[in-house]
């Protein structure tokens, strides 16, 4: 009989295989001392180390950069940084210094002390570091010890295997191949860790953070993974086998629907022309909305430069990162949203001030303001990246028309530093409609705007009070509450008032009910999620925008989010609609 038990979807697609357990564990570290003479010999081993595992990580970047791209390589970099974290080194000498102990438990403990700060962090994108750590751990270590580290030997004999482990640290990720290995379940970890992104990159399925359910899973049995869902099977019958085997080939055969399609024009059947964006996190993931037919970016948030670092990046660095995500798109817009921060979202560099509710706190373009020094190199980078292509910048969490005032006095002074003042060229400036105080206030913020996205999320929570990761009230969080239909509404005859573009860059734009309803409201633009877009463009080409119009004037009419998407998908089952595929709602909650 199967066991059917559930994690987090990471990486998608479906695969059935054989389990192979892999153990990759230091063994406890003994905890011996050494003689005073013996003091600076134990320094020198650990720097010896410490030496060995830098040479390590660069090895591993390059071969990451040669096999995947090097945006894939810079994964690598936030162990680089831990390596040479001036309070990691110098809290491993003081332990051996001054305690007496041996290298590799002076190391072991002082990592545990930086374990527990990043656990202690509320902020998961801090969190997803934690197998970066690891790895850094794994390989000082092998290196103190001299033991082999852990390896994929063997699962390139024989059938393809799905690997199963505690974590997978992004050492072993980058070397797994998708001829050896199905797919990957995992005990802990996140979406968003470097092990995942790297599984991603090459394609292969994973699920993540099961728990104690892992101990359920045994070597060599068989099992079914479903990295969409994150649904686990153990020992599936013939029938769910079976079931299995028909997903897979209706799967590949709509892919291949779908990607025949990706050249053509997003127009719904009575000829109303739409612009479908992505929403990326990463510049590697730019290759994958091209080949689902993207027209352009409409969200590329840039939290990746900072989340989980002890230092700002380099101007450099965000150069080079927003100019090829640009140099992607010719003759189309990438939106970069500018530093997107706080909340749940701290940077280790940040000193993160205690609030109570830190996502009305300090956050976003209000942090921007308040570190120059930060956000002007970021502004520098994106001027210096629109020479290659049309870049937009978005303003993250407007309330305010001095905010916008103050990020164009801002790159102001970057155009001035850059010689730019008398060539006239200026980046289009927009701003995100995620508080209600934006909302109900696009007249005054017009003037310093050039386009508004609605960022629906946060707007959502903000104007039910409702935390949208709260699960005592994720029955109220509704993004198609009657009253955000209508403030919906409202924008969109302001932004039309006062010639702003409009998009929406939010998981709204992920749900087929969603973007139906924005469609009868006058939205013409969307920026999806890369596991959204195709099916979103799909279904947008089965939809009459006259019968949407129609259709919104029963939709101010309803008392509840379930009531307007009841209407809506009655009138998909009607239309067809429902027959395109079935999209659904894939997008991250920020």
């Amino acid at each position: 009989m199967s066991v059917a038990f559930e994690g987090v979807g990471a990486s998608p697609g479906r695969v059935l295989g054989c389990v192979r357990v892999l153990e990759w564990e230091i063994p406890p570290i003994e905890h011996r001392t050494i003689g005073q003479d013996e003091v600076e010999l134990e320094v020198e081993r650990f720097e010896l180390a410490r030496k060995a595992a830098i040479a390590r990580v660069a090895a591993l970047q390059a071969e990451t950069t040669r096999l995947l791209g090097r945006f894939e390589g810079k994964v690598f970099e936030s162990q680089a940084f831990m390596i040479d974290d001036p309070d990691l080194v110098a809290g491993t000498i003081a332990y051996i210094r001054d305690n007496f102990l041996a290298a590799e438990r002076a190391f072991e403990l002082q990592m545990l002390e930086y374990r527990v700060r990043m656990l202690d962090s509320p902020h998961a994108m801090v969190l997803d570091r934690l197998p970066d750590l690891h790895d850094v751990r794994l390989g000082v270590l092998s290196s103190l010890l001299e033991r082999p580290e852990p390896s994929l030997e063997g699962s390139g004999s024989g059938p393809a295997m799905v690997i199963v482990a505690q974590d997978i640290a992004p050492s072993l990720a980058v070397r797994m191949r998708p001829e050896h290995v199905l797919g990957v379940v995992t005990a802990s970890g996140s979406r968003g860790s470097h092990s995942v992104l790297l599984a991603r990159s090459l394609g292969i399925p994973a699920v993540v953070g099961v728990g104690a359910d892992l101990a359920r899973i045994k070597d060599g049995v068989k099992i079914l993974l479903d990295g969409h869902s994150g649904s686990l099977i153990i020992e599936p019958t013939e029938a769910e086998e079976e079931g299995y085997r028909r997903a897979v080939i209706q799967s590949e055969a709509r892919r291949k629907v779908l990607a025949s399609l990706a050249a053509e024009p997003t127009e719904t059947i009575d000829g109303v022309h739409t612009v479908v964006q992505a929403n990326v996190d990463q510049p590697f993931e730019v290759e994958q909305a091209i080949q689902l037919g993207a027209e352009g970016v409409g969200l590329f948030r840039s939290e990746f430069l900072v989340i989980g670092r002890r230092e700002f990046p380099s101007e450099e660095e965000q150069y080079e990162a927003y100019s090829s995500v640009v140099e992607a798109f010719p003759g189309r817009e990438v939106t970069l949203r500018t530093f997107d921060i706080g909340g749940d979202k701290f940077p280790l560099f940040l000193s993160m001030p205690a609030e109570e509710n830190p996502y009305l706190g300090w956050r976003a373009i209000r942090v921007c303001l308040d570190l120059p020094e930060l956000f002007l190199s970021q502004l520098r980078a994106a001027v210096r990246a629109s020479a290659h292509g049309d870049l937009r910048l978005l303003i993250p969490f407007v309330t305010s028309a001095d905010e916008l005032s103050r990020t164009r006095e801002r790159l102001a002074e970057v155009y001035e530093s850059l010689d730019m003042v008398e060539s006239g060229k200026r980046i289009p400036v927009g701003l995100m409609v995620e508080t209600p105080a934006a909302l109900e206030t696009v007249d005054l913020l017009a003037p310093y705007a050039d386009f508004v996205s609605l960022g629906s999320n946060d707007l959502t929570q903000y104007v039910l009070a409702a935390d949208r990761g709260h699960a005592k009230v994720s029955g109220i969080y509704d993004p198609l509450h009657p009253a955000l239909v209508r403030m919906y509404r409202r924008l969109a005859e302001d932004c039309k008032r006062h010639q702003l573009d409009l998009s929406v860059c939010g998981e709204l734009s992920a749900d087929p009910v969603g973007v139906a309803v924005l469609l009868g409201l006058g939205y013409r633009k969307f920026s999806v999620s890369l596991s959204a877009l195709a099916e979103i463009r799909e279904l947008i080409r089965h939809l009459s925008v006259r019968e949407l119009e129609e259709l919104c004037a029963e939709n101010t009419r309803c008392e509840s989010g379930a009531e307007v998407r009841a209407v809506v998908e009655a009138y998909f089952e009607q239309s067809g609609a429902l027959s395109v595929g079935g999209a659904t709602s894939g997008a991250r909650t920020d």
